[in-house]
Parts: C-alpha cells; sequence; structure tokens
C-alpha cells in the first residue's frame, strides 16, 4: 500500500468534505419540500459554490507560488518552475475569470417569467462555455489516465518522460473528476445530457475494473471516496430537483473540476523533493 502523504490526505479529505456537502444538499432538495430550493440558492452567483471555488483558487495560486521559489532556489532543473508557472497562471486566469470576466444570471423565484424559463427544456442546454469544461476535465483527468493504465504505457527515462509520470493522474483525481461530472441533468439536457451520461458510464466501468485489478493496492480513502461517488450516481438519476437551471449544475461541476486541478497541481508538484536530484 502506497504512502499516505499530506497532500494526498488533503486533497481526500476536502473531497471527503465537498463531496458529503454536496450529496446532503442534493438529498435534502430532492426529498424534502421544505428544501426545495436549497440547490438553486447555493448555486445562485456569487453564492456558496462560488466562494468555495475562488478559496481554492486562491489556495492554488498560494501553493504554486510556493512551489515555483521552492524549486528555483534548489538544484532541481529550471522546467520544473516553468512548468509550475504554467499552472500559476492557469489559476490566476481561472480566478480573473470567476470574479470579473463570466456574467452570471440571477433567477427571481417570485418572478413568473423566470419560473417559466426554469421549466423549459433549453435552460439545461449546455453553453459553449460549461462544454469545453466538461469534456475537457473529463479527456485529460479520466480518459488519458484510463488510456495509461488500460495500455500499460510505460514513460521513458528522459525529461519530458519523468514529468509526464510525474504529472500522471492518480484514482482519487479520476473519482473526483467523475463526481463532478455526475452533477449534470442526464434527462433534461437535450443529446449533450445522453452524451454525459454515456461517458459517466463508461468512466463507472473503468473505475470498476481498475478496482477488480488493484483491488490490493486500494486504501480506504479511495474505496470510501468511490462510495460517495456511487451515492451521488443514485442521488442524480432518481433525484427531483426544482428552481433549477443549467448553470446551477455547472456551479457544483466547476467547483470540483477546480478542486480536481488544485489537488493534482499540488500532488504532483510536492513530489518535486529538494533533498536529492531526480
Amino acid at each position: 500500500m502506497r504512502k499516505i502523504t499530506v497532500p494526498y490526505l488533503v486533497f481526500a479529505s476536502l473531497y471527503f468534505v465537498l463531496a458529503l456537502f454536496t450529496i446532503l444538499m442534493l438529498v435534502l432538495t430532492s426529498y424534502f419540500d421544505e428544501f426545495g430550493q436549497m440547490f438553486r440558492l447555493t448555486t445562485q452567483p456569487f453564492g456558496v459554490y462560488f466562494n468555495i471555488g475562488i478559496v481554492l483558487l486562491v489556495c492554488g495560486v498560494i501553493v504554486a507560488i510556493f512551489n515555483i521559489v521552492r524549486i528555483y532556489i534548489s538544484h532541481l532543473p529550471k522546467a520544473y518552475s516553468l512548468i509550475i508557472g504554467i499552472a500559476l497562471c492557469v489559476f490566476i486566469f481561472l480566478l480573473y475569470s470567476e470574479m470579473f470576466l463570466l456574467k452570471r444570471v440571477f433567477v427571481d423565484f417570485f418572478s413568473f417569467k423566470d419560473s417559466i424559463t426554469l421549466n423549459e427544456e433549453k435552460a439545461f442546454h449546455k453553453n459553449i462555455y460549461q462544454i469545453v469544461g466538461d469534456y475537457f476535465f473529463y479527456c485529460f483527468f479520466v480518459v488519458l489516465p484510463s488510456a495509461v493504465y488500460l495500455l500499460s504505457f510505460t514513460f521513458d527515462k528522459s525529461t519530458i518522460g519523468k514529468i509526464l509520470q510525474l504529472t500522471q493522474p492518480g484514482f482519487n483525481v479520476i473519482v473526483c473528476t467523475l463526481f463532478g461530472f455526475a452533477i449534470t441533468p442526464f434527462f433534461k439536457g437535450g443529446i449533450y445530457g445522453y452524451i454525459d451520461l454515456v461517458l459517466f458510464v463508461l468512466g463507472l466501468c473503468f473505475v470498476g475494473y481498475y478496482c477488480f485489478k488493484r483491488y490490493s493496492s486500494i486504501d480506504s480513502y479511495e474505496y470510501f471516496n468511490l462510495f460517495l461517488l456511487l451515492v451521488v450516481c443514485f442521488v442524480m438519476l432518481f433525484g427531483n430537483f426544482k428552481f433549477v437551471n443549467g448553470e446551477s449544475y455547472f456551479e457544483v461541476r466547476k467547483v470540483f473540476y477546480i478542486l480536481v486541478l488544485f489537488g493534482w497541481c499540488n500532488n504532483w508538484m510536492m513530489k518535486l523533493t529538494t533533498k536529492k536530484k531526480i
């Protein structure tokens, strides 16, 4: 069994808290009329999930700056500082976009016009920003790691090979990405909803295959994270959510994608030890 590192524990803990909060919110919204508006309230512009995402992005900026300085003053190749610098630029760009660029629509629960709009099927259709975000994270953090494992791909000892091996997403990253991807109106989003459902099932199939082949190397954190993924899967398939639109779902997905990006970057950055040469 692998050694439990601090970045691994931080990511697993953040995922656990966020996933548990999200599942609780979805269950209360779906099955208790008193909390029927909770989903929409927590995903309103500049609401709970927005603030969680901002905090994670700020943490990503801080971690990236710390590691740039740490690597730059060490004996390690400066190429690592360049790669971390790229990650820093991504965090800064996402932070700036979230705070100043993205346009958000406020929904008035007491407005007859807004109520009619929320009941229309087009309210759940994805815009280009959501399409790019969903499929980029799915391809990069689910498809590519799955392909590396299924094809038994090995990296060479060159600098590029070491970087690819260093940055290879782990099992928890795949599970967290699928958790976020699952927060989707599969049967209301038109053709993209059914595409998402097929992709999600394929992702679950890989996770199941991975667990079957490497059950002895999976720790308790990963098993519990997988359990939370299965729970949210059933909640999304059988739940009934009111007063929400496609943007509400994406606000939740986006926070999990940001968590994936933060956890993944933090993990491989902290693997760069300054005690010995790579």
